[in-house]
């Protein structure tokens, strides 16, 4: 009774709610899920305008969705904003997506390492080692950086299709097929479903 009566206790079990509350904010707001969704669909035009405005994660989600429309002066501008974030890891996503536009894969690896040396956390950063190790044919690389990606975050489609890709030049087929199977079905809609299910048929 003693502790039920305590205002402490109360206070103690206030701040916790209030804290668990907080922590669930910041997650809903730590990158937003339609940007993800539209990305995945194919309908870029309508990421990068979701995503206006929004968090480091989003941001890099239209950056990707201007290159896929191949527009890379816009994608460059949101590339820019990834720059000026105040967090050390997205900066470096930010330079080193610009080296790839750039064409310079070796920077790009380089300062993805640096990312995620930032963060090891964070599955974009990951995600960017695996998208310039490929780049650099270093698929060893690639595999480990996206199977990491696909470890923080389960739902991100296009980390299992780009892990897929590099476990098939790796010739590792039931990595492949594992990959590919999780991108079809968390990205029924995507532009490259029909590509990726004609390789399953032939592998499985």
């Amino acid at each position: 009774m003693a502790i039920k009566n305590s205002p402490n206790a109360l206070f103690c079990g206030l701040s916790a709610l209030f804290l668990m509350l907080g922590m669930a904010g910041s997650t809903v707001w730590a990158q937003k899920p339609e940007v993800q969704r539209l990305f995945q669909s194919g309908s870029y035009e309508q990421a990068v305008d979701a995503a206006r405005g929004g968090d480091p994660a989003s941001t890099f989600l239209a950056a990707q969705s201007l290159i896929k429309l191949d527009r890379t002066d816009q994608a460059g501008a949101q590339l820019n904003q990834l720059k000026s974030s105040d967090q050390p890891a997205w900066r470096l996503v930010g330079e080193s997506s610009e080296a790839m536009l750039a064409n310079d894969a070796g920077r790009a690896v380089q300062l993805a390492r640096q990312a995620v040396e930032a963060d090891g956390n964070n599955a974009f950063a990951q995600y960017q080692l695996g998208l310039a190790a490929s780049k650099a044919s270093d698929w060893g690389t690639a595999v480990s950086a996206f199977t990491r990606a696909v470890e923080l975050k389960p739902d991100f489609a296009y980390a299992h299709y780009y892990a897929g890709l590099a476990h098939q030049r790796m010739r590792q087929i039931p990595k492949t097929a594992e990959h590919f199977d999780a991108f079809l079905r968390l990205a029924p809609d995507a532009p490259e479903r029909a590509a990726v299910a004609a390789v399953l048929r032939t592998i499985k």
